[in-house]
């Protein structure tokens, strides 16, 4: 191993803890759903919304993030979201009314994703080309190893203390470990460092290899980037249970304790995903691997109606936490593919805005279904068919080469 390659996975291992916990925190808070509800009174459904919010921010900060990140250090993009992710959850911690609790879940959309998934990828795929989805599958496993981790750890503190002592608790370690680490160990590769430049210097290149890709406004106008954009937003429809996930539990005969198992089981389960999600794909095609991993979410998706009865949960628990890990891996390995890394931060906020487009309206819909029907059965049958639909989209999308040469094909045309 080289010291450029050595550097490189020191890097990942710091976006690891980064990912821990930062997404360990906002993983582990179906545990919360019950607690904050009861004490204030609200309907599933207006928490619903303030956890939702999130998505709606972050979705709008999407492209301005990938943007900047695409044109600045994205370090310090880091750094400063998650100081702020830090402080929050301490804020959220003394809240007293809903506009409070509101406000802040909309600033962590914004927060959490400026430091971590855009500038995480981008960090990640300058230091990486052929290894590029194990090392992002690596780095991304740590978001639902800290929720698996996290999630009993919570549990215990509200069923201890108080729900509010809780959300103390999973910010100090954003505050005390995550920052320092990202000021210290994180950066992207300059010019001449990485996996590719180490490869064009073995083989006795001397210049550093043009980065390959669309710009924004080319990808546009390929049928590969509405492909994904579409497969963005039915899978973000498919996240409606995540706040739900321990009330339907208990609501169906299990204890709260045993449904924060499962949480935890199912999001180890999430972890194996984006750990074989990414070599899966690096050996096939990302269109295949992702297509079929949207079959296995709706497999999943299945187990969870059945949820009352062992096999049931157990076929949510495996497959549903499998493809969710796995999608998260794959999905930027399928821009990539189709649209190249020159524009990835750009690519990953705009096609990202329909991904939290539907990942904002489904908790709430899926809470107002309840609140109508005492049931979630009619959400949860929804998301076999966007499940489904997504891997139709994915499975229609081009290559680069192939969007390339429908430009360079248009050219001559358009000169004439």
């Amino acid at each position: 191993m080289t010291d450029q390659q050595r550097r490189g996975w020191i890097i990942v291992g710091a976006i690891c803890v980064t990912m821990f916990f930062i997404w360990g925190a906002i993983n582990s808070s179906a545990v919360f759903f019950v607690p904050v509800l009861q004490h204030f009174g609200w309907t599933r459904a207006k928490l619903s919304s303030a956890l939702s919010i999130g998505w709606v921010t972050g979705g709008l900060a999407g492209p301005a993030i990938g943007w900047l990140a695409d044109r600045v250090n994205p370090k310090r993009m880091m750094m400063v979201g998650a100081a702020i992710t830090g402080v929050l959850w301490i804020l959220l911690s003394r809240v007293t009314t809903f506009g409070e609790f509101f406000t802040i879940n909309a600033l962590f959309g914004i927060c959490v994703g400026a430091s971590t998934t855009i500038p995480c990828s981008l960090v990640i795929a300058s230091w990486f080309e052929r290894q590029r989805g194990l090392a992002i599958g690596i780095a991304f496993a740590a978001a639902p190893i800290g929720g698996a981790v996290m999630t009993p750890i919570a549990n215990y503190i509200i069923a201890s203390a108080s729900w509010r002592a809780g959300y103390a608790a999973l910010g100090l370690p954003i505050l005390l470990g995550v920052v320092p680490l990202i000021l210290f160990l994180v950066r992207p590769a300059k010019p001449g460092e990485g996996e590719a430049s180490a490869h064009a210097e073995a083989s006795g290149e001397t210049a550093v290899p043009q980065v390959p890709g669309l710009e924004l406004g080319q990808a546009a106008k390929t049928r590969s980037f509405w492909l994904i954009s579409a497969a963005q937003l039915f899978i973000g429809g498919t996240l409606g249970m995540g706040p739900h996930y321990v009330a339907y539990l208990t609501g169906i005969g299990y204890t709260a304790a045993f449904a924060a198992t499962v949480v935890s089981l199912y999001l180890l389960m999430t972890t194996v995903g984006a750990l074989l999600g990414g070599p899966f794909a690096d050996r096939a095609s990302a269109r295949v691997a992702i297509s079929a991993t949207c079959i296995l979410g709706a497999i999943g998706a299945v187990g969870l109606l059945g949820a009352s009865h062992t096999l049931g949960l157990a076929a949510n628990i495996l497959a549903g936490g499998f493809a969710l890990g796995a999608l998260g891996v794959q999905m930027p390995l399928v821009i990539i593919e189709s649209l190249g890394v020159k524009r990835l931060g750009s690519l990953l906020g705009v096609t990202g805005i329909f991904y939290t487009a539907g990942a904002a309206v489904s908790p709430i819909v899926a809470g107002r279904i309840f609140d109508l029907t005492g049931s979630y059965q009619i959400a949860i049958g929804s998301f076999v068919v966007l499940l489904g639909l997504s891997a139709l989209a994915l499975w229609g999308c081009r290559t680069l080469a192939r969007e390339e040469a429908r430009f360079a094909a248009t050219a001559p045309s358009a000169a004439a």
